[in-house]
């Protein structure tokens, strides 16, 4: 997960600034939860895959020799978290299938007098 976007002729261009509009703060979502997630092995190898290109959980399972109960539980734990979304895409054979990709491009985390924040950054 990087600040970098890509331009359609293929350069990166650094996004070192952030608008209220872009940045949203993981309010319905316990700090405490979110870094204990992130402190996982396994949802960080599927936030790792996710990075490069959207995927099925099929995918995932195969990329990563973990078993499909590991990675849906992920899965579900990031999709609630707010860091990923499933959208359903049809395969060439038809099969409908929901493929998993990343709505964060960036997670801030803040200490101040109130505690820890988190905020994510579109």
């Amino acid at each position: 997960m990087s600040t970098t976007q890509h331009s359609p002729g293929g350069v990166g261009q650094s996004v070192a600034a952030t608008t209220e509009e872009t940045r949203r703060t993981a309010a319905a979502v316990e700090p405490d939860a979110v870094l204990e997630l992130l402190s996982d092995e396994y949802a960080r190898r599927v936030l790792e895959s996710l990075s490069d290109r959207p995927a099925t959980a099929p995918a995932l399972v195969e990329s990563m020799a973990a078993s499909r109960a590991t990675i849906y539980r992920r899965l579900n734990d990031l999709e609630a978290a707010g860091i990923v979304e499933a959208a359903v895409a049809v395969d060439p054979d038809g099969h409908h299938r929901k493929r998993y990709h990343l709505v964060v491009d960036d997670l801030q985390l803040r200490f101040g007098i109130d505690g820890i924040a988190i905020d994510f950054i579109d």
